[in-house]
This record gives structure tokens, sequence and C-alpha cells, in this order.
């Protein structure tokens, strides 16, 4: 009996341990099936996690890139005043080190003594550069807009000066026609003048010399007004140079010596059958130019000035080259812009009236520079220089 009572007892125990066994393994088997599921989805997220830090680390790889390709220069600046990130353009315009100096140091280094301008700054080194500034959204600081202004200032500067130039001109020409007819009477006067002695006769002379300094700057005025019109007219050199001479004569100091050669002969001692050409050109205004080149050698200290006239195949070239006492190399770069003069009586209007009379016939003027005085080249095209021949 006992023995039958442990017998059901431990087919009782048995079973109870059999649904605690089937219970834990179904129990296992949720775990298994729900650890799986959450290894899946940790997969996933940590699949989308690094997909989306490639994506930053690209967006943030492509904004440096775009940051540096930029025009202007990108500086950023903490709370404190201190630069914490700048971009290529920034090291370009203002020089190592900028990255953890401060902003105010930077603009005492490399910003000049005049400041700012029109909200711009300049540079020591000339340049100019606009400025604008942005605060950060989410901490204290700012970034700095910088871009290089200077081509675009000067070309204002250039316009300015251009359009006071018009004006000058048109101011000018007016003038200078009104002026011209009472000048040439007062010429002519003083030209039928007769003087009693010696000393008046000097007198004479030197108003004389002014009234022909005041028309060359009246004839001067007209030919930068008109700007040296190309002619179509035949020009023939040895002509040019007999009217040149005509004119210069009387206005040239005595101990002046003034040589015209042709083809390196002499003009005055040219025979019909020697060598001179003729080329189309406006003979007022060449004549003008070289009569300009002359007096500026003159009146450079020259005393022995000469003016000569050749050709190649396809120029033609006038020099005038003088013993003077030169021209100082700082102005040389200057010497042709309109109003600009070395003398204190210059008008600045001959040398830029040569050039221009020289471009208006598609040539050119230079100068150089001698072991004593200088050289001015004038250029000028000759295209059809085979159909001329000798007068």
């Amino acid at each position: 009996m006992a023995q039958a009572l442990q017998a059901e007892q431990l087919q009782t125990a048995f079973e109870i341990f059999n649904q605690h066994s089937a219970q834990l393994e179904d129990s296992y088997r949720a775990l298994e099936a729900r650890v799986e599921r959450l290894t899946s989805e940790l997969k996933q997220a940590k699949s989308e996690r690094l997909k989306e830090l490639v994506r930053t680390e690209r967006l943030s790889q492509r904004l440096a890139l775009l940051l540096d390709a930029l025009p202007g220069a990108i500086i950023v600046i903490d709370g404190e005043g201190i630069i914490r990130e700048q971009n290529s353009e920034a090291l370009k315009l203002l020089n190592e080190p900028l990255n953890g100096c401060d902003w105010a140091s930077i603009v005492r280094r490399e910003v000049g003594e005049g400041g700012s301008v029109d909200g711009n700054i300049q540079l020591r080194d000339g340049r100019w550069l606009s400025l604008s500034r942005r605060p950060l959204r989410d901490e204290p600081g700012e970034i700095l807009l910088l871009a290089d202004v200077t081509d675009s200032r000067q070309m204002s500067e250039l316009r300015e000066r251009s359009d006071r130039l018009k004006a000058i001109g048109e101011m000018t020409a007016r003038f200078a026609h009104d002026v011209r007819t009472p000048l040439a009477s007062a010429m002519l006067y003083v030209s039928r003048l007769e003087a009693a002695d010696e000393s008046q006769q000097r007198i004479t002379g030197k108003i004389e010399e002014r009234l022909h300094d005041l028309g060359r700057m009246v004839d001067d005025m007209l030919r930068f007004a008109a700007g040296g019109r190309r002619g179509d007219e035949c020009v023939d050199t040895h002509t040019l140079f007999e009217t040149i001479a005509a004119t210069l004569d009387g206005q040239l100091d005595d101990d002046t010596e003034l040589d015209l050669l042709i083809d390196g002969s002499d003009y005055m001692a040219m025979q019909a059958g020697d060598a001179r050409f003729t080329f189309a050109a406006n003979a007022n205004a060449l004549q003008g130019a070289l009569i300009n080149l002359v007096m500026n050698a003159a009146q450079a200290g020259g005393c022995r000035i000469q003016l000569a006239a050749w050709r190649d195949a396809s120029e033609i070239f006038f020099t005038v080259t003088d013993d003077g006492h030169g021209i100082p190399e700082e102005a040389q770069p200057r010497l042709f812009e309109p109003f600009f003069t070395t003398r204190p009586q210059g008008t600045g209007l001959g040398l830029a009236v040569v050039r221009t009379v020289a471009r208006a016939h598609g040539g050119d003027v230079s100068v150089a520079a001698l072991r004593r005085g200088s050289r001015f080249t004038v250029r000028l095209p000759a295209p059809d220089i085979e159909g001329d021949g000798d007068d």
C-alpha cells in the first residue's frame, strides 16, 4: 500500500516536472525569438545609424569644400572674439596665423592706417576688403564675411575719373574754341609791334613766346577733345617736315639745334629723286603731335634735337631724340596720362595728345631713357606703302 502511494507521488512529481520543463522550454523559445528579433532590430538600427553618420560626414566634407571654394573669406569667432574657424581664402587675404588669434589683433596686424572707408577696409598691402558680420544663432559669437573688392573699387574710380575727364574735355573744348580767335588777334598785333630799343624788343619777344605757348595749349585742348581723328589725306614726309620747320621757326631758342632726317638724310638737302615717302594720315593732327614732342624736348633742356622719319615693310616711325636732362624714372609710367606734368607751368596735355593721335591712326607712342636725354618714338601702321613713290 505504501509502495503504491510512493509510485503515485513519483508519477505526479514527474508530471509536474514535465509540465514545468515544457513551460521553461516554451519560455526559452519565446526568449530566443525575442532575442533574435531584438538583435535584428539592433542591426537594422545600427545600419541606419551608420548610414546617417556616413551622410553626415559626406555633408560635412561637402560643406568644407564649398567653404574653401567660395571666392570670399569666412571667419568664425566666439563670444570672446577669438577666431575658431576659417576657410583657405581667409588665410590668403589675412595671412597666418589666424586660428586661435584674437580678431582685434588681426585687425591691428593687417589693416592699414586709413582704416575703413564706405564700409570697406584697406589692408596694409593696398587691397580693399568688404566686411559683413552675422551673429551665430545658437551660441555666442559671429561669422565674418570678407571679399576682395580692389578691382571693383578701381573700376569705380576709373569710371568716375573718366566722367570727370569727359566733363573737363567738353568744358576745355568750348573754352579753347572761344579763346582761339582773340588769341590769334593778339598774336597778330604783337607781331606788328615796332620796338624802339633792344629792351622793348626783348619784352615783345617774350610776349610773343607766351602767346605761342597759349596757342599750343589751345591747340592741345582742341586736339585732345577731338580725339586725334585719323584722316585719309596723302601726307608727304618732306612736306610734313617743311611745315614743322616753318612752324617752329622763332619758337626755339637760338642755341637749340633741330635736325630733320628722312631715312637718314637731311630733308633740306633732298632732291626730287631722293628717298621720301607718302602715307595716309591726318596731316594737321600728326604735325601737331610731332611739334609737341619737339617742344617738349626743348623744354627738357635739349640743346640738340633730332626729328627723324623712316619706314619698314609695314610701319612708319617718327623719333624725337634730345640731349636734355631726361625724364625721372618714377614719372615715366604716367607720362602719357592726361593732365599729368612734371613742369610747374605745364598742362599735362601735350604728350596725351601725342598718344591720342598715334592710337587714332592705329599706332602708339613710347619713350626710352638714354644715357643723356630721351627718345620718343611714334609708330604708325603703313599697310599700303607699296604704292608710294618718290615725288
